[in-house]
Protein backbone atom coordinates (compact mmCIF):
# COMPACT_ATOMS: atom_id res chain seq x y z
CA UNK A 1 0.00 0.00 0.00
CA UNK A 2 1.33 3.56 -0.91
CA UNK A 3 1.40 6.10 1.41
CA UNK A 4 0.03 9.40 -0.20
CA UNK A 5 2.28 12.10 1.37
CA UNK A 6 4.07 14.61 0.29
CA UNK A 7 7.13 12.72 -1.30
CA UNK A 8 4.71 10.31 -3.35
CA UNK A 9 2.56 13.03 -4.66
CA UNK A 10 5.72 14.96 -5.91
CA UNK A 11 7.28 11.55 -7.53
CA UNK A 12 3.70 11.78 -9.63
CA UNK A 13 4.12 15.17 -10.94
CA UNK A 14 7.79 14.61 -11.66
CA UNK A 15 7.18 11.15 -13.65
CA UNK A 16 4.20 12.34 -15.72
CA UNK A 17 6.33 15.28 -16.91
CA UNK A 18 9.44 13.12 -17.57
CA UNK A 19 7.94 11.23 -20.78
CA UNK A 20 10.70 11.56 -23.33
CA UNK A 21 9.56 13.80 -26.33
CA UNK A 22 10.71 12.95 -30.62
CA UNK A 23 11.99 16.22 -30.48
CA UNK A 24 14.41 15.80 -27.98
CA UNK A 25 17.89 14.12 -28.86
CA UNK A 26 17.48 10.31 -29.68
CA UNK A 27 18.31 8.25 -25.77
CA UNK A 28 20.47 5.63 -26.19
CA UNK A 29 19.93 2.27 -25.01
CA UNK A 30 20.49 3.10 -21.13
CA UNK A 31 18.25 6.29 -21.83
CA UNK A 32 15.55 3.98 -22.79
CA UNK A 33 15.65 1.61 -20.07
CA UNK A 34 15.51 4.33 -18.03
CA UNK A 35 12.04 5.73 -19.38
CA UNK A 36 10.51 2.26 -19.44
CA UNK A 37 11.07 2.59 -15.91
CA UNK A 38 9.55 6.01 -15.41
CA UNK A 39 6.97 5.29 -17.13
CA UNK A 40 6.14 1.71 -15.44
CA UNK A 41 6.36 3.85 -12.04
CA UNK A 42 3.96 6.39 -13.32
CA UNK A 43 1.58 3.53 -14.37
CA UNK A 44 1.76 1.94 -11.04
CA UNK A 45 1.33 5.12 -8.88
CA UNK A 46 -1.36 5.87 -11.15
CA UNK A 47 -3.01 1.99 -10.81
CA UNK A 48 -2.16 2.32 -6.90
CA UNK A 49 -4.40 5.23 -6.42
CA UNK A 50 -7.30 3.76 -8.90
CA UNK A 51 -7.35 0.60 -6.51
CA UNK A 52 -7.04 2.78 -3.37
CA UNK A 53 -10.77 3.50 -2.80
CA UNK A 54 -10.59 5.65 0.47
CA UNK A 55 -7.78 7.83 -1.51
CA UNK A 56 -10.16 8.41 -4.16
CA UNK A 57 -12.26 10.85 -2.00
CA UNK A 58 -9.66 13.08 -1.64
CA UNK A 59 -9.39 16.30 -3.64
CA UNK A 60 -5.74 16.74 -2.97
CA UNK A 61 -4.87 13.37 -4.80
CA UNK A 62 -7.16 14.27 -7.69
CA UNK A 63 -5.11 17.40 -7.67
CA UNK A 64 -1.76 15.84 -7.81
CA UNK A 65 -2.88 13.62 -10.55
CA UNK A 66 -3.91 16.61 -12.39
CA UNK A 67 -0.51 17.94 -11.78
CA UNK A 68 1.32 15.04 -13.35
CA UNK A 69 -0.46 15.78 -16.51
CA UNK A 70 2.13 18.44 -18.76
CA UNK A 71 2.04 20.35 -21.75
CA UNK A 72 4.29 17.18 -23.49
CA UNK A 73 3.12 15.16 -25.93
CA UNK A 74 2.29 12.03 -23.96
CA UNK A 75 2.15 9.52 -26.21
CA UNK A 76 -0.94 7.85 -24.75
CA UNK A 77 0.69 7.16 -21.21
CA UNK A 78 -1.83 10.14 -19.95
CA UNK A 79 -4.60 7.54 -20.95
CA UNK A 80 -4.74 5.72 -17.61
CA UNK A 81 -4.34 9.24 -15.61
CA UNK A 82 -7.78 10.30 -17.46
CA UNK A 83 -9.01 6.87 -16.40
CA UNK A 84 -8.13 7.49 -12.67
CA UNK A 85 -9.41 10.83 -12.36
CA UNK A 86 -12.85 9.37 -13.74
CA UNK A 87 -12.55 7.38 -10.73
CA UNK A 88 -12.61 10.19 -8.59
CA UNK A 89 -15.95 10.97 -7.00
CA UNK A 90 -17.44 14.11 -8.87
CA UNK A 91 -17.58 16.41 -6.39
CA UNK A 92 -13.92 15.78 -5.20
CA UNK A 93 -13.10 15.84 -8.80
CA UNK A 94 -14.66 19.38 -9.41
CA UNK A 95 -13.30 20.61 -6.07
CA UNK A 96 -9.35 19.73 -7.23
CA UNK A 97 -10.09 21.40 -10.99
CA UNK A 98 -11.25 24.56 -9.61
CA UNK A 99 -8.30 24.70 -6.84
CA UNK A 100 -5.72 23.56 -10.07
CA UNK A 101 -7.11 24.93 -13.69
CA UNK A 102 -5.78 28.44 -13.37
CA UNK A 103 -2.44 28.04 -11.77
CA UNK A 104 -2.10 24.75 -14.13
CA UNK A 105 -3.29 26.99 -17.43
CA UNK A 106 -1.02 30.45 -15.95
CA UNK A 107 2.29 28.12 -15.75
CA UNK A 108 1.76 25.50 -18.47
CA UNK A 109 -0.41 27.27 -21.22
CA UNK A 110 -3.45 26.25 -22.54
CA UNK A 111 -2.93 22.54 -23.89
CA UNK A 112 -5.12 19.52 -24.58
CA UNK A 113 -3.78 17.36 -21.41
CA UNK A 114 -5.12 19.56 -19.23
CA UNK A 115 -8.64 19.97 -21.50
CA UNK A 116 -8.96 16.25 -21.72
CA UNK A 117 -9.21 16.08 -17.72
CA UNK A 118 -11.49 18.88 -17.44
CA UNK A 119 -13.93 17.28 -20.62
CA UNK A 120 -15.00 14.53 -17.83
CA UNK A 121 -16.36 16.93 -15.59
CA UNK A 122 -18.03 18.92 -18.96
CA UNK A 123 -19.82 15.63 -19.89
CA UNK A 124 -21.67 15.61 -17.10
CA UNK A 125 -24.89 16.94 -16.19
CA UNK A 126 -24.39 20.31 -14.75
CA UNK A 127 -20.67 20.22 -15.17
CA UNK A 128 -20.04 23.53 -16.31
CA UNK A 129 -22.06 25.54 -14.09
CA UNK A 130 -21.21 23.36 -11.04
CA UNK A 131 -17.51 24.99 -12.05
CA UNK A 132 -18.51 27.88 -12.88
CA UNK A 133 -20.11 28.32 -9.25
CA UNK A 134 -17.00 27.37 -7.76
CA UNK A 135 -14.97 29.62 -10.20
CA UNK A 136 -16.22 32.16 -7.46
CA UNK A 137 -12.75 31.99 -5.81
CA UNK A 138 -11.14 33.00 -8.49
CA UNK A 139 -9.71 36.42 -9.17
CA UNK A 140 -10.68 38.36 -11.80
CA UNK A 141 -7.26 37.71 -14.26
CA UNK A 142 -7.84 34.17 -13.48
CA UNK A 143 -11.46 33.67 -14.68
CA UNK A 144 -10.64 35.62 -17.93
CA UNK A 145 -7.44 32.75 -18.35
CA UNK A 146 -10.12 29.61 -18.00
CA UNK A 147 -12.78 31.32 -20.12
CA UNK A 148 -10.47 32.29 -22.86
CA UNK A 149 -8.76 28.55 -22.65
CA UNK A 150 -12.08 27.36 -23.14
CA UNK A 151 -13.06 29.08 -25.49
CA UNK A 152 -10.03 27.66 -27.57
CA UNK A 153 -10.59 24.49 -26.76
CA UNK A 154 -14.34 24.73 -27.99
CA UNK A 155 -13.06 25.35 -31.58
CA UNK A 156 -12.92 21.72 -31.26
CA UNK A 157 -14.72 20.43 -28.59
CA UNK A 158 -18.38 21.15 -28.09
CA UNK A 159 -18.64 20.46 -24.71
CA UNK A 160 -15.93 23.33 -23.79
CA UNK A 161 -19.16 26.13 -25.16
CA UNK A 162 -21.17 25.45 -22.32
CA UNK A 163 -18.66 26.02 -19.84
CA UNK A 164 -17.46 29.51 -21.75
CA UNK A 165 -20.86 30.66 -21.33
CA UNK A 166 -21.35 30.00 -17.80
CA UNK A 167 -18.02 31.80 -16.85
CA UNK A 168 -19.77 34.87 -18.59
CA UNK A 169 -18.16 34.54 -22.29
CA UNK A 170 -20.21 34.76 -25.43
CA UNK A 171 -19.94 32.51 -28.46
CA UNK A 172 -19.66 33.28 -32.02
CA UNK A 173 -22.86 33.03 -34.29
CA UNK A 174 -22.94 29.24 -35.72
CA UNK A 175 -26.06 30.01 -38.07
CA UNK A 176 -27.01 27.59 -41.25
CA UNK A 177 -26.94 30.11 -43.88
CA UNK A 178 -29.63 29.13 -47.02
CA UNK A 179 -27.87 27.57 -49.88
CA UNK A 180 -28.84 30.36 -52.68
CA UNK A 181 -31.33 28.93 -55.38
CA UNK A 182 -28.81 30.37 -58.23
CA UNK A 183 -25.93 27.66 -57.05
CA UNK A 184 -25.69 24.74 -59.90
CA UNK A 185 -26.46 21.42 -58.73
CA UNK A 186 -23.45 20.25 -58.12
CA UNK A 187 -22.39 22.95 -55.54
CA UNK A 188 -25.64 22.28 -53.59
CA UNK A 189 -25.14 18.56 -53.31
CA UNK A 190 -21.49 19.36 -51.87
CA UNK A 191 -22.98 21.34 -49.57
CA UNK A 192 -25.56 18.98 -48.55
CA UNK A 193 -23.02 16.31 -48.03
CA UNK A 194 -20.94 18.31 -46.66
CA UNK A 195 -23.45 19.47 -43.40
CA UNK A 196 -25.15 15.72 -43.34
CA UNK A 197 -21.62 14.13 -42.98
CA UNK A 198 -18.54 16.36 -43.41
CA UNK A 199 -17.36 14.99 -46.55
CA UNK A 200 -15.12 17.69 -48.42
CA UNK A 201 -14.05 15.29 -51.51
CA UNK A 202 -17.26 16.82 -53.33
CA UNK A 203 -16.68 20.27 -53.14
CA UNK A 204 -13.40 19.29 -55.04
CA UNK A 205 -14.25 16.88 -57.97
CA UNK A 206 -12.09 17.54 -60.40
CA UNK A 207 -8.83 16.37 -59.37
CA UNK A 208 -6.96 16.89 -63.21
CA UNK A 209 -7.83 20.58 -63.42
CA UNK A 210 -7.53 21.37 -59.89
CA UNK A 211 -8.31 25.02 -59.96
CA UNK A 212 -11.63 24.70 -62.00
CA UNK A 213 -12.36 23.53 -57.72
CA UNK A 214 -11.56 27.04 -56.27
CA UNK A 215 -15.12 29.16 -57.08
CA UNK A 216 -17.10 26.31 -55.61
CA UNK A 217 -14.64 25.61 -52.61
CA UNK A 218 -14.77 29.12 -51.87
CA UNK A 219 -18.35 29.68 -52.19
CA UNK A 220 -19.01 27.28 -49.64
CA UNK A 221 -16.68 28.06 -47.01
CA UNK A 222 -18.48 31.61 -47.26
CA UNK A 223 -21.87 29.98 -45.93
CA UNK A 224 -22.64 29.08 -42.64
CA UNK A 225 -23.12 25.67 -41.81
CA UNK A 226 -24.42 25.33 -38.23
CA UNK A 227 -22.79 22.69 -36.17
CA UNK A 228 -20.15 22.07 -38.80
CA UNK A 229 -18.61 25.37 -38.12
CA UNK A 230 -15.80 23.45 -36.78
CA UNK A 231 -15.25 21.20 -40.07
CA UNK A 232 -15.12 23.73 -42.09
CA UNK A 233 -11.47 24.13 -42.76
CA UNK A 234 -11.85 20.92 -43.19
CA UNK A 235 -12.64 21.96 -47.13
CA UNK A 236 -8.33 22.85 -47.63
CA UNK A 237 -7.82 19.50 -47.01
CA UNK A 238 -6.89 18.42 -50.67
CA UNK A 239 -5.26 21.54 -50.93
CA UNK A 240 -3.16 21.47 -47.10
CA UNK A 241 -2.44 17.80 -47.65
CA UNK A 242 -2.01 16.49 -51.27
CA UNK A 243 -1.43 19.45 -53.70
CA UNK A 244 0.76 22.17 -51.25
CA UNK A 245 1.91 23.47 -54.71
CA UNK A 246 -1.81 25.01 -55.93
CA UNK A 247 -1.69 26.96 -52.27
CA UNK A 248 -0.70 30.22 -54.04
CA UNK A 249 -3.08 29.94 -56.85
CA UNK A 250 -5.30 29.38 -54.42
CA UNK A 251 -4.97 32.32 -52.06
CA UNK A 252 -4.45 34.56 -55.67
CA UNK A 253 -8.35 33.41 -55.97
CA UNK A 254 -9.05 34.25 -52.35
CA UNK A 255 -7.53 37.54 -52.80
CA UNK A 256 -9.85 38.17 -56.13
CA UNK A 257 -12.59 37.99 -54.12
CA UNK A 258 -14.35 41.06 -53.02
CA UNK A 259 -13.08 42.15 -49.38
CA UNK A 260 -16.38 40.99 -47.60
CA UNK A 261 -16.42 37.59 -48.82
CA UNK A 262 -12.52 37.16 -48.29
CA UNK A 263 -13.00 38.16 -44.74
CA UNK A 264 -15.88 35.73 -43.75
CA UNK A 265 -14.17 32.61 -45.54
CA UNK A 266 -10.62 33.96 -43.35
CA UNK A 267 -12.68 34.41 -39.75
CA UNK A 268 -14.24 30.91 -40.56
CA UNK A 269 -11.23 29.26 -40.92
CA UNK A 270 -9.90 31.23 -37.98
CA UNK A 271 -12.32 30.17 -35.65
CA UNK A 272 -11.85 26.85 -36.09
CA UNK A 273 -8.59 26.70 -36.81
CA UNK A 274 -6.26 29.19 -36.47
CA UNK A 275 -2.98 27.44 -37.84
CA UNK A 276 -4.55 27.24 -41.16
CA UNK A 277 -6.07 30.59 -41.03
CA UNK A 278 -2.11 32.05 -40.58
CA UNK A 279 -1.68 30.08 -43.92
CA UNK A 280 -3.84 31.49 -45.73
CA UNK A 281 -2.90 35.13 -44.89
CA UNK A 282 1.02 34.45 -45.46
CA UNK A 283 0.09 33.41 -48.21
CA UNK A 284 -2.55 36.86 -48.96
CA UNK A 285 0.34 38.64 -47.80
CA UNK A 286 2.92 37.54 -50.39
CA UNK A 287 0.94 38.23 -53.40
Amino acid sequence: MITWDAEALAELERLGGSIHQDSEPPLDAEGEAQERERVARYLELLDALAADEAARSEARLARAVLRSLHPIEDYGIYESAYRVLGTFEPEVLERALVAELPAWIAERGVHDSIATALSTVLRSEGGAQRLAAGAGAWDAKQRVAVREAAAEWAREDEAFEELVLALGGALPPSGTDPIPEDWPEDWRRAVLAFRESGRVDVAWPDERNFSSNFERVLAIMELGHGRRWRDVPDLLNPLLVRRRKEIPAFARALADLPAARRSRILAAVERARPASAAVLREQLAAL
